[in-house]
């Protein structure tokens, strides 16, 4: 038996190792071995970084559709997720760190809040802000060559042949609006009915290095879910005991009574709940209880430290442009006032997708050659069992992109939700945006954070 074979310590390249080769045991040498281990960068990939197989079904039994693979090394997924931090920030990028357990406190102990739930008068010159980490990527082709796997990789540290996606400062609540300026503070009522340009222009009038969350954020959510609980489906996602980690969100269903429908009344009921509820749960995923217009509990949620990315209104998003089946994807802090047209990319740094023209889509952008290498949220087709449970709406004239839906929308809503359908200068009630910082951060104390005011 290979069992009972003597014990061999030093290792050459001409000896062999057994292996079960499509079920057969064959004999390969060390040499080969070894090549086959670094071929691809594979070995130095599950060291370094981990994996999700976004476009591939999973090996699941249950809830297939629903759940995605993930591998490589999960150590480095959660020392990446822990390297994002919540702040208050000011209109200059000085930053001090709030608490991780509990973002109602400084990191030195001070209350942030006043009585009422606003921000407190100490910290009124501050948004409420999460930084995420420059984070390194890789597509990798797995298996045949004629049809490969795209396997998307991430990571703290630079990959062999991968990408960059930049540090992102965006916002923990939806947009709110402060004497002209756009918001990211506890207390308020998200901001609507304004065009995706009013809304930047908003946002610049905090600072010119403002803008709005753009579709790496998006991308980052997903990312976060599906690393961390292996899970498409945002609604419906669970730990392993099977318990909800965040449920329906304000997608309006919590607020119905007997024979009501949520397209009715859901809209309604949420529009109205103030941002800051999720704050006590620092960078915690779960759900806060918030107070509907009859007084009537739902759920706020938070997730990575991010308030409703989807319910209660959709959020706009910058750096996204459609111009028929392409859709232009940009980084810089730049919005076009006017109604888009091909022309109007060509001096603009960019990477070209695809997106989808029929529901459901579940089959999203994944560029493996280096010019645009990456992961992009933006569904270009549909692939058999894959789901992530969410909504798409395509319209031809679509420009602008929503995610997230909003308090109408059901069980529509999710991480994955996007809306492809709305002109450029569409300004719908049920739309809102969020806040993102495009300059340089320095950290200062809190003490010396309260000095700057």
């Amino acid at each position: 038996m290979l069992t009972n074979a003597p014990v061999e310590t030093d290792i050459i390249d001409t000896h062999s190792v057994f292996m079960n080769t499509g079920g057969a045991i064959r004999q390969v040498r060390v040499e080969d071995f070894k090549r086959g281990l670094t071929q691809n960068d594979s070995l130095i990939l599950s060291e370094l970084a981990f994996y999700i197989d976004i476009n591939q079904p999973s090996s699941f039994t249950v809830d297939k559709s629903y759940r995605v693979d993930t591998g490589g090394n999960m150590r480095m997924r959660q020392l990446w997720e822990d390297a994002s931090k919540s702040v208050l920030m000011d209109e200059h990028g000085n930053y001090c760190v709030l608490k991780r357990s509990n973002n109602q406190y400084t990191e030195d102990g001070s209350y942030v809040l006043a009585a009422d739930g606003t921000v407190h008068p100490d910290f009124a010159h501050a948004d409420f802000m999460k930084i995420i980490p420059k984070t390194y990527g890789r597509i990798q082709m797995v298996g045949e060559t004629e049809s490969p796997t795209l396997r998307c990789w991430f990571s703290l540290v630079p990959l062999p042949g991968g990408y960059i996606i930049p540090q992102q400062v965006v916002g923990k609540f939806k947009a709110g609006l402060v004497s002209g300026k756009m918001r990211s503070l506890p207390g308020l009522i998200p901001d609507n009915t304004k065009s995706i340009y009013a809304f930047w222009g908003q946002a610049q009038a905090r600072s010119k290095k403002h803008g709005l969350a753009n579709a790496d954020f998006r991308a980052y959510l997903l990312i976060h879910m599906m690393s961390k609980y292996g899970w498409r489906d945002s609604q419906n996602c669970k730990i392993d005991n099977g318990s909800i980690v965040w449920g329906v969100g304000l997608d309006g269903t919590e607020s119905l009574n007997t024979g009501e429908t949520v397209s009715e009344v859901g809209f309604a009921r949420q529009k109205d709940i103030k941002t800051g509820a999720t704050l006590l749960l620092g960078d915690t995923d779960g759900n806060s209880v918030v107070k509907d217009i009859n007084n009537k509990d739902c759920h706020s949620v938070n997730v990575a430290g991010f308030e409703n990315p989807w319910g209660q209104y959709w959020e706009m998003v910058q750096g996204l442009c459609s111009v028929g089946t392409d859709v232009y994807c940009w980084r810089h802090n730049f919005i076009p006032a006017n109604t888009p047209v091909a022309s109007d990319f060509v001096n603009v740094e960019h990477v070209k997708l695809t997106r989808a023209t029929s529901a459901p889509a579940s089959d999203m952008n994944i560029i493996a050659t280096q010019d645009g290498q990456g992961f992009y949220p933006i569904p270009k087709g549909h692939i058999s069992n894959i789901s992530y449970g969410d909504y798409y709406s395509y319209g031809a004239s679509g420009q602008l992109w929503l995610f997230g839906g909003c308090s109408n929308n059901g069980s529509y809503c999710g991480l994955a939700s996007a809306g492809s359908y709305a002109v450029w200068s569409g300004s719908d009630s049920g739309i809102s945006a969020r806040l993102a910082f495009y300059g340089d951060v320095v950290e200062v104390s809190p003490q010396r954070f309260r000095e700057l005011a």
